[in-house]
């Protein structure tokens, strides 16, 4: 009991202590919102591949919906006079489609590495390793749309015949799938004041883009997006800006892999504060509260295939078509009872962040991050689990970078109905990436994860493998 509470306490001090050390006391980019918007992607972004780090300027957009900054008048017609007391009228249309879509392909010229037992993976090329389709912007002054659609054209899928039956693959099958959908507003009531609504398909915190940076500590996705995948879930909720810093969000959802209420639902809540309120050195700390009675447990694998109906066959893979309950980040265990079942769980997130846009040459992001997770079964058993995260992402004249992220877990603890604890074992989890951005929309990514491991019970130690690595060089292209 005495080591949870100091292993807690290590955690929260830690991320705080943190977010100090990042800060300077010194007072995924879309070119259709560079279109629509007049200004270019480095407004909103350090860097986009392999996934965006927001400024303060892009944070807020984001959370208004997409409709602000300059938006409303490039939606109009040139001499187009309208009283602002009309502006919501629909006396327009947003028909500019060119302006609103934009695409994004990532290619990994080559991949390498080794398994967790230390057999050497074979090297690969992806060409096509992913391509998502978007059509995003503003549908009126305060109404926002962001839609994404995945391109899975790799040639990668295998297939199962409805007879059990096998094609031995691959299909050279080709196909659009359905990703991401949001729906926000964002109305503005005051200077620096706003309110606004969101209804999608994804967990609320990417209303306000919390979500990332990627890599960072998360026991609540499951898996959502990706090259040809998605997991079918509702949320709606309310969030606003307060004078231009104090940021809150309450949302409901239906759950991490479905999009039924009557079986459940999980609560969502956020309160940020902006601590510096500048747009070239921009600090926010808050929290993040999640809990519910309609999630997927972390400690035991959960696979939803949408090509296998149970154990694919022999010569049938379906990594590009199934989703694995990685929430947490490596969270599942081997050997780890397969027979629990939430009954409700209670989290919360602890975070700071910090951008620095264009001081000279310089840009950078950094995060710090505590993550906690309790899982209470049906059977009397529990799950609880604490994982400290910190980020770093450095540009030099916007052009060369390099990023870095490390995840431990500070206790991974499973009590059965009977009271057995048992303390899960792993290895800290470390990624470095170098980064080179030739333009604004075109960068190159090395990236090495120096760890490939499983997870085991302590008390089963003999049986965990941590002998793997993996590394790719690839290239984004955003456009």
């Amino acid at each position: 009991m005495l080591r949870s509470i100091f292993n807690k306490t290590w955690a929260v001090t830690s991320v705080m202590l943190g977010g100090l050390l990042f800060a300077a006391f010194d007072t995924q980019a879309m070119p259709s919102f560079a279109r629509q918007t007049g200004m270019n992607c480095n407004s909103c972004h350090i860097g986009t591949d392999s996934v965006p780090n927001f400024t303060r300027t892009g944070r807020i957009f984001a959370m208004r919906g997409y409709v602000r900054p300059t938006v409303r008048e490039r939606l109009r017609s040139d001499g187009d006079t309208i009283e602002d007391e009309l502006q919501y009228g629909g006396h327009y249309l947003s028909l500019n489609w060119n302006d609103f879509f934009a695409a994004r392909l990532i290619s990994n010229i080559v991949e390498g590495g080794s398994s967790a037992a230390g057999k050497k993976n074979d090297l690969i090329s992806r060409p096509l390793s992913r391509m998502a389709f978007f059509y995003t912007g503003p549908i009126t002054d305060w109404l926002g749309l962001w839609t994404e659609i995945g391109y899975l054209g790799n040639n990668s899928l295998n297939s199962v015949s409805s007879n059990g039956g096998t094609l031995p693959g691959p299909t050279n099958l080709n196909f659009y799938a359905y990703d991401e959908f949001r729906l926000s507003t964002g109305v503005d009531i005051a200077p620096g004041t706003f309110i606004g609504l969101s209804f999608g398909n994804e967990l609320p915190n990417v209303v306000s883009q919390w979500v990332f940076p990627a890599g960072m500590p998360d026991m609540w996705s499951n898996g959502q997006g990706g090259t040809g995948r998605a997991k079918e879930i509702g949320q709606v909720g309310i969030h606003g800006l307060w004078n231009d810093r104090v940021y809150w969000q309450a949302a409901l959802v239906t759950g991490d892999a479905n999009n039924k209420w009557n079986d459940g639902y999980n609560k969502y809540g956020a309160l940020f504060y902006n601590i510096f309120n500048t747009t070239r050195n921009d600090l926010w700390a808050g929290v993040e509260m999640y809990n519910g009675n309609d999630a997927t447990g972390q400690m035991t694998s959960v696979k939803s295939s949408y090509i296998c109906p149970s154990t694919c066959p022999t010569g049938v893979t379906d990594s590009t078509m199934s989703i694995t309950n990685q929430v947490g980040g490596g969270g599942v265990i081997l050997n780890a009872p397969t027979t629990e079942k939430i009954k409700d769980f209670n989290s919360y997130k602890l975070r700071v962040e910090h951008s620095v846009a264009d001081r000279g040459p310089h840009s950078w992001i950094a995060s710090a991050v505590y993550a906690y997770k309790q899982e209470n079964y049906v059977s009397g058993g529990k799950v609880e689990r604490g994982i400290m995260g910190i980020y770093g992402r450095y540009f030099f004249d916007r052009t060369y970078g390099i990023q870095m992220n490390y995840n431990r877990d500070t206790e991974y603890t499973y009590t059965n109905a009977a009271g057995l604890k048992r303390t899960a074992y792993g290895k800290p989890s470390p990624t470095f990436i170098g980064l080179w951005n030739p333009a604004m929309n075109f960068s190159t990514h090395l990236t090495y994860t120096p760890i490939v491991q499983n997870k085991v019970f302590a008390d089963q130690k003999n049986l965990y493998q941590g002998l793997g690595s993996s590394w790719t060089l690839g290239f984004e292209y955003n456009f």
